[in-house]
């Protein structure tokens, strides 16, 4: 076994940890072997982002987090204390950083570790664990960046109930119609796939996460037990057995590990917190809301079709629905934000055109950022969105060929795509 000390001890079977070596080599080693050559350490306390987004990919620190759970992946790994404890597989040496070409402490396999190699089958899976790491909404460290309540909308885990946005028809109509007919150009790894779309419903079937294998229809099969297990947790919150607040912990894990969003270490009240908070539509003590908590709500509220049903409200739906009412708005001559849309809140995000981050023409855009209020607002915001497509879609459809009724999370993985 390889034991990760700084992982809650974590043991990774040998082979399994092998076959991450070789992969990985194979990945991000421009050429070297994985039997003889050395990879460099960079033992580091960085956030994994900071470390993805620098090309820190080929080290030891960085597949060791890889190969951890999400609370683990902003967690130093390839410390000494972890080359010690698993000598008998790993020796130090020196080697070249490919990214700096300066020399740095590096890792090799030991005798033993070179004998087990033989045989060891590339772990191909990491493959889309690196489509994540690549593309999921980091949250941004504590101390780098504190974002500022919305103004009026609590940010702090107090009982407040946040009531439904008053959102124009006007501007629903102008909204659905814009992105329906905006060409949308489909992009995996900085580079475009396949040829323009547009239309609501083409733009759903080009859905994909992480990677573009897994499209719509994966990733609903995908999805469908974790969305049981969510179901079952949100219907019997507030009085769970010992064994279902096991299986809370598992399964806030398993959205995290999907999302690729990294956390700090949680229990299961935290997770009683943010369901109970999520279905009753209202901040709890004790429910934390980012980048995660808004998939975990997200999930728990998925059967609560068709008025409870909670947003993920990350950088990517925010984006895209703030930078086309910015526009709209502009064509109307408004220069602030309408009190209707002030919960509507910013998330910081990374990659595509949230990087760097966005310039919005229309003033005082707040900030969503760990706020239930923009979970909210976002959510009624989606909602008008979903009726407005199915009230145009029950008009113009032919006789007998009516489609089936959209749903928020279709919504939602259409302005997913957008919000690159």
């Amino acid at each position: 076994m390889i034991l990760l000390p700084h992982a809650g001890n974590c043991e990774i079977p040998e082979q399994r940890f092998l076959a991450a070596w070789d992969f990985w080599f194979k990945r991000f080693g421009e050429g070297r072997d994985p039997a003889i050559d050395a990879i460099p350490r960079l033992s580091s306390r960085e956030p994994l982002a900071v470390l993805w987004d620098k090309g820190a990919q080929f080290s030891l620190e960085v597949l060791c987090r890889a190969l951890t759970k999400t609370t683990c992946w902003n967690t130093a790994q390839a410390t000494r204390p972890m080359l010690q404890t698993n000598a008998r597989l790993l020796q130090t040496t020196t080697t070249i950083n490919p990214r700096t070409l300066w020399q740095v402490d590096g890792v090799c396999l030991t005798e033993y570790g070179r004998e087990r190699l033989v045989g060891a089958i590339s772990d191909l899976d990491l493959e889309a664990r690196i489509a994540i790491f690549e593309q999921s909404d980091f949250d941004i460290p504590e101390d780098k960046a504190k974002a500022q309540p919305i103004k009026g909308c609590s940010t702090e885990p107090a009982a407040l109930s946040v009531p439904r946005c008053d959102i124009p028809a006007d501007l629903i109509k102008a909204l659905v119609a814009d992105i329906e007919t905006d060409p949308f150009q489909p992009v995996f790894r900085k580079g475009p796939l396949g040829a323009p779309i547009s239309g609501w419903r083409t733009r759903l079937d080009h859905y994909f996460w992480p990677r573009p294998e897994v499209g719509y229809h994966a990733t609903v099969r995908d999805l469908a037990l974790l969305l049981t297990l969510a179901k079952e947790l949100a219907t019997t919150v507030g009085s769970w057995t010992s064994a279902q607040r096991a299986q809370a912990i598992s399964f806030a894990d398993q959205v995290f590990s999907w999302g690729g969003v990294p956390q700090r270490k949680f229990d299961d009240k935290t997770v009683e917190a943010v369901i109970m908070s999520a279905t009753q539509h209202k901040a709890l003590p004790g429910a934390l809301m980012n980048s995660g908590w808004t998939k975990v709500a997200a999930f728990a509220t998925a059967h609560l079709e068709p008025e409870g049903t909670l947003v993920i409200w990350d950088s990517r739906v925010a984006h895209s629905l703030i930078r086309r009412i910015d526009r709209l708005l502009v064509a109307q001559s408004v220069q602030t934000v309408p009190g209707y849309l002030k919960a509507i809140g910013r998330v910081p995000g990374r990659g595509g055109s949230r990087t760097p981050p966005p310039q919005y023409h229309v003033k005082g855009w707040g900030i969503g950022y760990k706020s239930w209020a923009s979970v909210f607002a976002g959510s009624a915001l989606v909602r008008a969105i979903r009726d407005e497509l199915n009230a145009r879609e029950e008009i113009t459809a032919a006789p007998r060929a009516q489609p089936e009724p959209w749903t928020l999370r279709q919504v939602e993985m259409v302005l997913f795509m957008d919000g690159y």
